[in-house]
């Protein structure tokens, strides 16, 4: 059976809990908490700058994490385990991949409409009356985005989670049968 470095593992991990965290942080706690402030093209301002960063940072994770998977033996070592559940992991691990770069697009396509990234909104996912049309589908579609990313990457965590308790399964098998032989 192939075996994944720890590096690897880590580095994997690191990157799906980066892009979770993140990703959450912003949909639950920044999106809603800019409709403080008063002018709607200053919580524009705030929520482009604050997601481009983010994005950068998440866009970045993710890849990474893919990368673990795709290059690091990851998948092969996973694939080796369970091969129904590996599949199922690499496919929710493209998506996730995908709605990530997908929101950093929409997020720069908002930002574009004003200068500085002021397009004035109501809150991180609701467009204000006066938001160009561009910016209010692209909004739209970037909380659609942002929810379909933590689906996905929650579920390759259960996947990754449920991946490690089949190895720990199959090494037991293997001390039983040893045990058996010798012991």
């Amino acid at each position: 059976m192939r075996q994944a470095s720890t590096p690897v593992r880590s580095l994997h991990k690191m990157g799906l809990g980066i892009n979770l965290g993140g990703t959450i942080f912003g949909l639950v706690a920044l999106n809603p908490s800019v409709a403080r402030i008063a002018d709607r093209s200053e919580r524009g301002l705030v929520l482009n700058e604050a997601w481009m960063r983010f994005q950068t940072i998440g866009t970045l994770a993710m890849g990474v994490t893919v990368a673990m998977w795709r290059l690091g033996g990851l998948k092969e070592a996973e694939s080796d385990l369970d091969p129904a559940l590996a599949g199922i992991k690499n496919v929710l691990l493209g998506g996730a991949l995908l709605m990530s770069v997908a929101s950093a697009i929409a997020g720069r396509r908002i930002a574009r409409q004003a200068p500085e990234g002021a397009t004035p909104v109501e809150s991180g996912a609701e467009p204000a009356p006066e938001t160009p049309e561009e910016a209010a589908r692209s909004q739209r579609l970037s909380a659609f985005l942002g929810a379909a990313t933590v689906a996905l990457v929650a579920g390759v965590l259960g996947l990754s989670s449920a991946l490690e308790v089949r190895a720990v399964e199959k090494l037991d098998e293997r001390q039983g049968f040893l045990s058996g032989l010798f012991g």
